[in-house]
């Protein structure tokens, strides 16, 4: 393509979003200029011009550069004791047995106790996961894991974006962070990753489920993060005690999430209290579905779609 025709592409690119965005919060703005400095081509492992400030601010450089490079990374200092001792109690009183199994699960969790709340939508995650999955992110899923010791061996490793076919697409879809209350080496059962596989963009063969694989150990107030394409595992608790984990996963705008918690816009009295960022979590200004009998689809979310699914 010719430097004229990028340029009038370009061009029209911005009149025409400009125009979806016509009347829309301040807060678009930057974004859509970190599009137009993009060009809308912002790679898969590049940061957003509007969000660089941030990543520096909150200190996420180094665990984004080991990320890149190995899939998966530990972020120090994301949270005080306190608010991971209340992150705990909450798992706690919300879990319920697994059949077979001596270990518990609280499913579902957003929405459902301040502190889970507080954790889904801390800046430091926010911010990494924005990175990797982009901007406009969902909330995908939720929920609460209570390991105890075990002599069971390791179930494998596997890709967590198991509904996507392979090759896995350049932009990565699918985010996790395990946020251990009580931190994790591991014998305590620290989830267990393959360095570096994520750069296959599949899921591993039955002989690769058995790979060999290194803990990611996470102190107390700190998260371990792995993206969709990494191969990992749950570790063994091989001491006393519990690993207790909230496993919360984000998605990029245009991919299915594993939980649907869009009833939680229409609780109201939620809403007013929970914090600000939720609303995006929860899908609020996406366009898919606005269309219905009679009217077009909500053309300035689709051009908020536009703009998001860029960065």
């Amino acid at each position: 393509m010719s430097g004229a025709a990028q340029t009038t592409d370009d061009q029209s690119f911005t009149e025409t979003a400009r125009r979806f965005l016509e009347g829309s919060p301040e807060e678009l703005k930057p974004l859509l200029e970190s599009v137009e400095k993009s060009r809308g081509l912002l790679g898969p492992d590049d940061v957003a011009d509007h969000l660089r400030a941030r990543v520096e601010a909150l200190g996420l450089a180094d665990s984004l550069a080991h990320f890149r490079a190995h899939g998966y990374a530990v972020i120090e200092d994301v949270a005080p004791p306190e608010e991971m001792d209340a992150l705990r109690e909450a798992i706690h009183g919300l879990s319920e047995p697994v059949p077979g199994a001596d270990s518990r699960v609280a499913a579902f969790l957003l929405g459902r106790h301040p502190a889970v709340d507080r954790i889904a939508t801390n800046p430091k995650i926010l911010a990494f996961a924005e990175v990797s999955v982009g901007n406009g992110l969902r909330a995908s899923q939720i929920i609460g894991s209570i390991m105890h010791r075990s002599d069971a061996e390791s179930a494998g490793v596997h890709a967590d974006q198991g509904w996507l076919p392979a090759p896995f697409p350049e932009h990565n879809c699918v985010i996790t962070f395990c946020v251990p209350c009580e931190g994790m080496t591991a014998e305590e059962g620290a989830t267990r990753v393959v360095p570096g596989s994520h750069a296959e963009r599949r899921h591993p063969t039955p002989a690769e489920t058995r790979s060999e694989t290194v803990p990611i150990e996470v102190k107390k107030g700190g998260v371990a993060v792995w993206n969709g394409s990494v191969w990992h595992g749950a570790g063994v608790r091989r001491v006393g005690g519990t690993r207790t984990v909230l496993h919360a996963t984000y998605q990029r705008l245009y991919t299915q999430p594993i939980d649907d918690y869009t009833y939680l816009l229409e609780d109201e009295e939620y809403l007013a209290s929970a914090p600000e960022a939720m609303r995006g979590l929860l899908g609020e200004r996406l366009f898919f579905g606005t269309a219905k009998s009679g009217s077009m689809v909500d053309l300035r979310k689709f051009g908020e779609a536009t703009i998001r699914a860029k960065l």
